[in-house]
């Protein structure tokens, strides 16, 4: 009943070059009696179809993966095309591959003064296993002007997700179940006779000395949350739970983490420390060592993972609906398989990247593929594009950089406002 599409017949019929997804699913039905919860049935349906997503040609689910040259003609393919695009409405797409700041990085910044911070370190962790939001965490340290009583008073600072305000350093630390001084000193300056950074946590010590143990801790960090009102107990929970799953999150969020993430927390203060004290220029925001690319698969990747969420959303809210007014579940309605197909499709044709009329969408991730040359074919495919505002006239992110050797190509890039902000990868860059 299906026929293979190739590739030259999306592109004639104006179709989208996709192949079906589908998924195992379990029903089961519990019913909850008087004392315990006992399984009446357990239903497995096979090969569910949940949407269709795009293939890009030439990849490994393509039909024209490993032919020779001789197929690809009786196919009516060039054998110079190199693929790596997609087929959305018989016009080809390419996704433009996104340039972000590097994650699970320290990095430390110097303020521009006069401005209440002096230095700041931050972290955009991200697990390397599941691909949620990245979740910032910044250690900041207060400039000698902004502190009150003169220049004793440089403290250190840390935002925690999920916590309204700034949490002094040291009160982390206890939090994490390092009550003793000499415990944190060791977890932040690992050379105890260095004593100009010693100095320089003195008065973060101070600060934190009403605090002297895990639980008051807990508590100071719980009170400061989103939630108000609750008891003790509750805050206390509160906070261990987001020190657990929400801070620095790629060095694990597993029940034991606590030293590995003071250890961690430390290597960003000292880092901080390294800086204010001189010994350490500040980083460098446009080496190329501090930049990773989002090519096709993290970006597809990305879309899918929220589409997917839709849809499981979407049945939760079904079921719900089946239980409240005694139906059967079935599950032709429950799976709505145009969630992600059609997700996909609006993405990938327009260039808008994320849900349609929602916020937080980049434009332009998607376009379509130049094909006024084959030289431009190959630059369209082969393009990088820096998400920073074209309206902004900053120099330093435009500029060629030193890091950029052998990388990026230093000539060609357009003129105009994305001078610098569209580049493109240098001849022999195979990722």
């Amino acid at each position: 009943e299906t026929a293979t599409l190739f590739p030259k017949a999306a592109r004639l019929r104006n179709l989208t070059y996709s192949a079906p997804l589908y998924v195992d699913v379990t029903k089961r039905v519990i019913k909850k009696g008087h004392d315990s919860e006992e399984l009446v049935e357990k239903q497995d349906f096979t090969k569910v179809f949940i949407g269709k997503v795009p293939i890009m040609l030439r990849s490994s689910y393509c039909t024209l993966y490993q032919n020779s040259e001789k197929d690809l003609t009786e196919l009516g393919e060039c054998p110079y095309d190199q693929g790596g695009y997609f087929i959305i409405n018989g016009s080809e797409k390419v996704l433009i591959a996104q340039e972000k700041m590097s994650t699970n990085h320290v990095y430390v910044f110097k303020k521009r003064q006069p401005n209440k911070y002096a230095y700041v370190a931050e972290v955009r962790s991200m697990a390397e296993s599941q691909n949620r939001p990245p979740s910032s965490m910044f250690v900041r340290m207060l400039s000698r002007t902004s502190a009150k009583g003169g220049s004793s008073g440089q403290y250190i600072r840390a935002t925690l997700p999920y916590i309204r305000t700034e949490i002094p350093i040291i009160i982390v630390f206890r939090a994490l179940g390092f009550v003793a001084d000499k415990d944190i000193l060791e977890h932040i300056c690992y050379d105890f006779s260095d004593t100009q950074m010693m100095e320089m946590l003195r008065p973060s010590l101070e600060e934190a000395f009403v605090i002297q143990n895990q639980q008051v801790a807990l508590d100071y960090i719980g009170k400061r949350g989103s939630t108000v009102g609750v008891t003790k107990e509750k805050r206390i929970k509160y906070a261990k739970e987001i020190l657990q799953k929400e801070m620095l999150p790629h060095v694990g969020v597993g029940e034991y983490c606590e030293t590995k993430k003071a250890y961690y927390f430390g290597y960003i203060i000292h880092r901080l420390l390294l800086c204010a004290l001189g010994r350490r220029p500040e980083d460098d925001r446009d080496h190329y060592g501090n930049k990773r690319l989002d090519l096709a698969g993290p970006l597809l990747g990305g879309l899918f993972r929220m589409l997917f969420r839709k849809l499981t959303r979407d049945v939760k809210t079904y079921v719900q609906k089946c239980v409240d007014n005694g139906k059967d579940v079935n599950l032709q309605f429950a799976i709505k398989a145009k969630t992600i197909t059609s997700g996909l499709k609006y993405s990938l044709a327009t260039g808008n990247w994320g849900q349609a009329n929602a916020a937080g969408t980049r434009a332009g991730v998607s376009q379509v593929l130049n094909r006024l040359t084959y030289a431009s074919t190959l630059s369209h495919l082969r393009r990088l594009n820096s998400p920073i505002g074209r309206e902004g006239k900053l120099a330093k992110p435009r500029q060629l950089h030193n890091s950029h050797w052998g990388m990026m190509c230093p000539a060609e890039t357009p003129e105009g406002q994305a001078c610098g902000l569209v580049k493109n990868l240098a001849l022999m860059v195979y990722i």
